[in-house]
């Protein structure tokens, strides 16, 4: 090889060293940026993730506020479900009396081993008068007492089956829609008076459906 070709050789790897000098900068450069890009990327990512703690955290609070509601909520239904059966189980033999039919036994939660429970249950040795209470009374409430707890009621205590059976439903606030539905089916329908007493809503020329 000769001096010229040597040069040209030692000129071209050192413009190459230059290339490769100046390309490995730029790769410097880029991975500074990537690095700080993924710094970045890192910021916010702890940053998500304590939001979503926060979120987690919120969300669990919430939880247990409405957990704590629906608790409250379910003791006040308890709790005017039990006023109610309370003060209509108290007031049934008068009111009944009234309305023609003497008392001479009331049960509370009557229930027999597998049947449904039956709140009240007043009889005379010939009539019987079953009273469902309800905290709130709705035509569903109608519905299923109709065709589904009254038939049964013979069946799950044939002690009664010979008895007229008298349905009555009860709620400490009853709508004049459903205070009609009722009666229309031949149910009598207690509920509280203004002044916090037991009374039957029904009309007194009302005739009780017997079962």
């Amino acid at each position: 090889m000769t001096d010229k070709e040597l040069k040209e050789l030692v000129g071209s790897l050192a413009i190459a060293q230059q290339k490769t000098d100046i390309q490995l900068a730029r790769t410097d450069a880029q991975l500074a940026k990537t690095d700080a890009q993924l710094a970045k990327t890192d910021e916010k990512l702890e940053k998500l993730i304590e939001q979503h703690d926060k979120t987690e955290a919120g969300l669990k609070e919430l939880q247990k506020a409405i957990k704590q509601v629906t608790t409250q909520l379910g003791d006040l239904g308890n709790i005017q479900g039990n006023v109610a059966e309370d003060l209509f189980r108290r007031n049934i033999v008068s009111l009944l009396a009234k309305r023609g039919i003497k008392v001479d036994n009331v049960g509370f939660h009557v229930t027999m081993p597998g049947t449904a429970e039956y709140d009240i249950v007043a009889e005379n040795g010939k009539e019987v008068v079953v009273l469902e209470v309800k905290n709130k009374l709705s035509s569903r409430h109608i519905r299923r007492f109709l065709n589904v707890q009254l038939p049964k009621f013979k069946q799950e205590f044939p002690v009664y089956a010979d008895y007229q059976i008298y349905g009555a439903l009860g709620s400490l606030i009853v709508s004049e829609a459903l205070e009609k539905q009722a009666a229309s089916e031949g149910l009598f329908v207690f509920t509280q008076t203004k002044e916090g007493g037991a009374s039957i809503a029904n009309s007194p020329n009302f005739q009780a459906k017997a079962w």
